[in-house]
């Protein structure tokens, strides 16, 4: 094999380094598929000699007496070359498209060096490098209609993060929507909501044993107080959720629960059988050539827009309630259309 220059030779290394493990064990023939995916083709051979020479400079670990045989970096090495790896580095780069939401204000502002250097060590690969070209074959379609996101104030996010991540009490002034009237309300916040491009904080208020949601972009100020919440005993996020609270149709045993009964044309069963409404859904064929759903779900507005939002092709059969409450709805749509 003819000699490569010495800063290839270099870079190199520096690459095989960067591909080690700190957890697992890599095989040298994963290695070389990894140092080729960075642009260096070598045999075998000169990975297995690369490592034996770099072990003598730095802390690897060698196994090639139990299994799986492999290299990785010894428990001693907690940083420096090795800091960030290709997937861990695509990991953030991940993470900072599609989950920034996630993140309080006063959080993501420390990781900008990260998100930076991350998209380094993916542009080091060069634009032939699968990982350096993942992040552009990965978009997040929200569900439904898109629309632009509701603006809320950096001021008053960066406040509700600190009131959520020190569990103290805020003060608020909350406008119920659009054009309604803001409020002031003193709160206890519990945890953040995310639901597409709108945030909410779930809150209790009073002595209230339940949360409520706030949509985040309707908070006019926020001060942090120094109280500490108080938390219901037994209350959680994710059991205020499967409570039905924020009619986000979330399904759970217990109240505000409902059989639904539908009957659906085949396209839209087809899609139900794919991704279905509950864990018990059934379908059965019926005469007229649709499809019988029943399920066991939350009975809450998202249930009703989606319902609403697929037309005739499902019609309601049980609950009676729900069927004559939708059927109103349709002749009022319909009422709309009619020629004048």
């Amino acid at each position: 094999m003819p000699a490569q220059p010495k800063h290839e030779t270099l870079s190199r290394l520096l690459e095989l380094l960067k591909a080690l493990p700190h957890q697992r064990w890599a095989t040298p023939g994963e290695l070389r598929e990894s140092l080729a995916d960075r642009g260096y083709e070598i045999d075998l051979r000169s990975v297995q000699r690369d490592l034996r020479d770099l072990q003598k400079s730095f802390p690897l670990d060698h196994n090639d007496k139990g299994k799986p045989h492999g290299w990785r970096w010894s428990s001693e090495a907690a940083g420096g070359i090795a800091a960030m790896s290709t997937p861990e580095a695509l990991m953030i780069v991940l993470v900072q498209q599609h989950l920034q939401a996630a993140l309080p204000a006063s959080m993501l502002e420390g990781f900008e060096m990260l998100f930076a250097r991350a998209r380094q060590r993916l542009d080091r690969l060069g634009p032939r490098a699968g990982a350096s070209r993942w992040p552009g074959k990965v978009k997040a379609v929200p569900p439904g209609l898109p629309t632009s996101p509701p603006a809320a104030p950096p001021e008053v996010q960066k406040a509700l993060a600190e009131a959520l991540l020190s569990d103290r009490q805020i003060d608020a002034l909350y406008g119920p929507g659009a054009k309604g009237t803001p409020r002031r309300y003193r709160l206890h916040p519990l945890g953040l909501v995310l639901r597409g491009g709108t945030n909410y904080l779930a809150a209790t208020r009073g002595g209230a044993t339940y949360a409520s949601l706030y949509a985040i972009h309707r908070f006019r100020q926020v001060e942090v107080l120094l109280d500490p919440v108080s938390f219901p005993p037994g209350l959680d996020l994710e059991a205020a959720l499967k409570r039905g609270r924020g009619q986000f149709g979330i399904a759970s045993a217990g109240a505000g629960q409902i059989t639904l009964l539908i009957a659906c044309e085949a396209a839209t069963a087809d899609l139900l059988e794919e991704s279905p409404l509950a864990a018990d859904q059934q379908l059965k064929p019926m005469p007229d050539g649709r499809i019988e759903v029943r399920a066991t779900v939350a009975d809450s507005w998202e249930l009703r827009w989606w319902i609403l939002g697929r037309g005739a092709a499902v019609e309601v059969l049980a609950p009676v309630g729900l069927r004559r409450e939708l059927a109103q709805k349709h002749r009022e749509a319909a009422s709309r259309y009619a020629p004048q």
